[in-house]
């Protein structure tokens, strides 16, 4: 059972609303969706009831309750004295990323750390938007790498711009398109994944022209969506550093353009207890101030 799904459920209830609860968690709300339905399958039951009212629980969520309660705060605890020790051991460094950021941000951030601090230990996991999240607020990581995470009490630093492409099967006819209107996805069948909060804005631009999924895909990595564009079962968008090199797909950039914040989140007070966490800070701020003068160049 994920804990972090069930805090999800708690902290739904908490606001009343699946609208309220996605914007001060920082979801979008298929995302909070996504986590309350897997819960709910994997119980067999129902654990709460969302209608024009909001969110409350069901009479079955109601018997759980404690023990949702009671999960959580353990979790919690337990979060809490592991990461006592960890800070207590100041040579270990925890980092989470994306699966497109741990390929395009941290190489080069790990080497130049690498030279800053050769005795750290380094501990890298990859993993989606709404894991880094709970990852950040149970202080299980000291830096969170990936799309846009304002969180109360965290600090974010926007790195870098990565923008939203159309992706097409090798054999689609583009006739030398420069960029990909829009409009032209109304053509052709659709896969949609899931938008996490990072990547609201290409959510709207989806629904702003009309386009309607004929596949849904509910999962927290892209490349299942990949895998149907490469067989030509139907088109759709991911981010330009989501695109892995072996892809065989076409990728062109939307018109009109969208895109994504790509960053790192921390919380100052890991900085400020654990030196390993105050240098890699230093890390992806060179690698920041060196970014943006090249792109001036």
């Amino acid at each position: 059972m994920n804990v972090q799904k069930l805090n999800i459920i708690l902290e739904a209830l908490k606001y009343g609303s699946m609208t309220k609860a996605a914007e001060k968690l920082g979801y979008t709300q298929s995302a909070l969706t996504y986590a309350i339905n897997s819960t709910e399958q994997e119980l067999g039951f129902p654990v709460v009831i969302r209608d024009a009212n909001g969110i409350r629980l069901s009479k079955e969520g109601e018997e759980l309750f404690p023990c949702i309660q009671e999960m959580v705060e353990c979790e919690n605890r337990l979060m809490a004295k592991a990461n006592e020790i960890k800070r207590g051991r100041g040579n270990v460094l925890n980092i989470a990323v994306y699966p497109s950021t741990a390929d395009v941000l941290l190489p080069e951030m790990l080497a130049d750390f690498n030279k800053e601090a050769p005795d750290v230990t380094v501990n890298v996991t990859v993993g989606s938007y709404d894991e880094i999240i709970g990852w950040l607020m149970t202080d299980s990581i000291d830096f969170g790498i990936g799309g846009q995470m304002r969180l109360p009490g965290f600090e974010w630093i926007p790195l870098i711009e990565d923008p939203e492409m159309a992706i097409l099967p090798l054999d689609f006819p583009t006739d030398g398109m420069k960029v990909f209107p829009m409009e032209e996805f109304k053509k052709h069948p659709f896969v949609v994944p899931v938008f996490w909060a990072d990547e609201t804005a290409m959510a709207k631009q989806i629904e702003k022209y009309g386009i309607v999924p004929q596949f849904n895909v509910t999962s927290p990595y892209n490349a299942p969506v990949i895998a149907m564009v490469e067989q030509g079962i139907a088109l759709s968008t991911i981010t330009r550093f989501t695109i892995q090199p072996h892809s065989r797909v076409k990728a062109l950039p939307i018109d009109p353009p969208c895109s994504r914040i790509l960053g790192a989140s921390y919380h100052k007070k890991s900085c400020k207890d654990k030196p390993a966490a105050a240098k890699f800070l230093k890390c992806i701020k060179r690698w920041k101030k060196k970014h943006e003068e090249t792109e001036k160049i």
